[in-house]
């Protein structure tokens, strides 16, 4: 057949009593039965995934539609999407320990299957076609590999997990001494995307409105969801960003004394912070620092000005991947340009200037 569903007996299904190393084996038997016959696994996509993220911890803020967006509410509510689970694509056209950070849902299979059958399905929203992937950015399909990979003895695996269930119990670990895990070290390579997002801010000094004008340059709908960091309840804004559009973010400073503070988060590690507390424009005797980055081919270009009165020494700290700590003066009302380096395409820089405003701009994502 062109599709066929595999559903595992209780026994395979990794449910409590049924154990991970009962589910490998399952999945094993599945592959080993399809890669047996190699012109049968030269075009063939094997993929596994689950119903629930098992009550892990989901870091990831899940993209959810704006109030009203038809087929996505229910009793006033929305429907998703909601924590990660996980999705393993076997072919030979993803080959490579690959990571894909493209938003995805279960629809997202149903859309690959319309791909590859011509067949439409008419219950999935508008919205989640737009935001959801169907598949396809996982795959290669200029570079196969048809080798039949060596896999692990599975029955070896059951056989261990058989013998650990015998085991006593663990004991709880005295209060104190339990420490934080290290994530597993090395990379990953990640798949190229369809995604080119885009967030930064304007200040009124005149109305205290900051303006974050949120843009696509990409080819598929990008979420957003803004936060405030004070004064308001914590509550996510969504914003679902059309390809080559823009939209606004405003927050008033007037109602807040001056003061702001949110992030903006969005798939494949996008994160902005914008926070500070608005100068007003009649106060020219004081620092005014004014932050702006673009993207580059190989770099991102960080604009530093000085819209004030009194110097600025900024300080450029890499959160995390490449890039140095590094310190600018900047004269009054003047203005510099720093290159600051891609890490993998990726970046992550935090910009503060001590002038007394708690200023505050974080650039965090993925160039493709």
């Amino acid at each position: 057949p062109t599709i066929s569903w595999l559903v595992a007996p209780y026994l395979f299904s990794e449910h409590p009593s049924a154990g991970p190393a009962y589910g490998a084996h399952w999945v094993d038997q599945a592959l080993r039965s399809l890669m047996s016959n190699p012109a049968v696994w030269q075009h063939t996509v094997f993929l596994v995934m689950y119903d629930e993220n098992d009550g892990y911890f989901d870091h990831m803020v899940p993209p959810t539609p704006e109030a009203g967006t038809p087929e996505e509410f229910t009793q006033g509510r929305a429907i998703g999407l909601g924590n990660r689970v996980p999705l393993w694509v076997a072919s030979p056209w993803s080959r490579g320990g690959w990571v894909n950070s493209q938003v995805f849902d279960h629809t997202s299979v149903l859309r690959f299957m319309e791909r590859v059958t011509g067949v439409a399905e008419p219950n999935i929203s508008a919205w989640r076609r737009a935001v959801c992937g169907d598949l396809t950015s996982c795959f290669d399909f200029t570079a196969p590999d048809y080798s039949i990979p060596q896999l692990p003895d599975t029955i070896a695996l059951m056989a261990a997990s058989d013998a650990a269930a015998k085991l006593p119990g663990v004991a709880l670990p005295a209060t104190g001494t339990q420490s934080m895990p290290l994530q597993e070290p090395g990379e990953r390579p990640h798949r190229h995307l369809p995604y080119q997002p885009w967030a930064d801010i304007t200040v009124d000094r005149t109305t205290g409105l900051i303006t974050c004008t949120l843009s696509n340059d990409g080819t598929v709908a990008f979420p957003y969801t803004v936060y405030p960091n004070i004064v308001y309840a914590f509550a996510g804004t969504p914003f679902t960003v059309a390809p080559g559009a823009t939209r606004g973010y405003t927050w008033d400073a007037a109602a807040t004394d001056g003061r702001y503070d949110f992030t903006v988060h969005g798939p494949d590690g996008f994160v902005r912070r914008f926070a500070g507390t608005v100068v007003r424009a009649d106060q020219d005797d004081v620092a005014v620092p004014v932050v702006t980055a673009t993207p580059g081919a190989t770099a991102l270009t960080v604009r530093l000005a000085n819209a004030g009165m009194t110097a600025i020494t900024f300080t450029l700290t890499p959160n995390d991947f490449a890039g140095t700590v590094q310190t600018v003066r900047v004269a009054p009302g003047a203005g510099t340009t720093i290159s600051y380096p891609l890490d993998r395409s990726r970046y992550d820089v935090v910009v503060t200037a001590p002038t007394g405003t708690r200023f505050t701009q974080r650039y965090a994502g993925t160039l493709h």
